[in-house]
């Protein structure tokens, strides 16, 4: 604590400052939260078809179709419950792409931790920085698990169009839909290829086919792919011309695509201002560093500028958080 109480005013100024600006912008996520939470139990209460007790038996939602006088029930899939934290992180990795196990997953990310936190005390015999530095590290990764995740999505949307139109030209040619699929698991490669290779040896050793996709539109984030199995749900039990659905769905697809193209664009600046801001304070302060050393040490030897630098980081954390939610359109 220190001595001088102008300087203890300072310090008492500063962190008020900081914990109002952080109450400000928790209050405005609340807000946000609240208001987008409404607006989904609206659109719930509108949709009156869904049942909750059958939606939550079978992981998705009941629609109830009248074909030839008589009722038909689908489910549309859906996400399935939350699960354990076991279940997230092999989603996770299977989303990734990796094909290491997730123990291994663990134990590397675990090293690198530890590696971060011994090396930041060994160079600045801070308990701050030996803090600190794992929870960068832990946010890197999760930065970079997200981008590889997004990539691999973009890759499987674009795949999906392909594995359509090779689906609706085999049905054309008299090719049963099982065939479709093994010509997709055969000739387009991973991810969509595994993808479908799976459905084709669910339905070898017995599963039926709507239970099969059901299982992989479940396990997926790609609401493409949610449409595209129960369209073919519906089909299967309402009967009609699969090839001409997959076409069509081809094209919805391709339009949804380009209207994401157009989105990206129109928020690529806000993307760009993102890096920007947030590389800026790192360069400044090597920037600093270099030129003059004894200008940064107090950040890096006093107690204030440790609570400098941590609310720095936070601050830092929430802007990036900020910027994501302002790029982002939600339906």
């Amino acid at each position: 604590m220190p001595h001088d109480p102008q300087k203890a005013l300072s310090l008492i100024l500063a962190a008020a400052a900081f914990g109002l600006v952080l109450s400000v912008w928790l209050l405005g996520v609340l807000l946000w939260a609240m208001k987008r939470r409404r607006r989904a139990i609206e659109v719930e209460r509108r949709l009156q078809f869904v049942h909750p007790d059958m939606q939550d038996a079978l992981g998705g939602r009941v629609l109830r179709l009248w074909h030839d006088g008589r009722l038909a029930t689908t489910v549309v899939p859906g996400m399935a419950g939350n699960g354990g934290l076991i279940v997230k992180l092999q989603r996770l990795r299977m989303d990734a792409g990796w094909e290491s196990p997730l123990a291994s997953a663990i134990f590397s990310l675990a090293a690198i931790v530890v590696v971060s936190s011994v090396g930041a005390y060994l160079l600045t015999l801070s308990v701050v920085a030996a803090i600190a530095m794992p929870l960068a590290s832990m946010l890197g990764c999760y930065i970079y698990v997200t981008q590889r995740i997004a990539k691999r999505r973009m890759v499987f949307e674009g795949q999906l169009i392909d594995a359509l139109d090779l689906a609706a030209r085999s049905l054309r040619v008299g090719h049963p839909l099982v065939g479709s699929f093994r010509m997709i698991s055969e000739e387009l490669p991973a991810p969509i290829g595994e993808l479908f290779g799976e459905v084709c040896q669910q339905q070898q050793l017995g599963v039926a086919m709507e239970q099969a996709l059901r299982e992989i539109a479940r396990r997926t984030e790609s609401d493409d792919l949610k449409l595209f199995a129960t369209c073919v749900v519906i089909q299967i039990k309402s009967g009609g011309n699969l090839a001409d659905m997959m076409e069509r769905l081809a094209n919805v697809i391709r339009e949804r695509n380009r209207l994401a193209r157009r989105v990206r664009v129109l928020t690529a600046q806000t993307q760009f201002s993102k890096r920007i801001l947030l590389a800026l304070p790192f360069f400044i302060f090597v920037l600093l560093s270099t030129l003059n050393p004894g200008y940064m040490r107090p950040l890096l030897t006093t107690p204030l500028g440790h609570l400098l630098l941590t609310c720095s980081a936070v601050g830092l954390f929430l802007g990036w958080m900020t910027m994501n939610w302002l790029s982002k359109l939600t339906p």
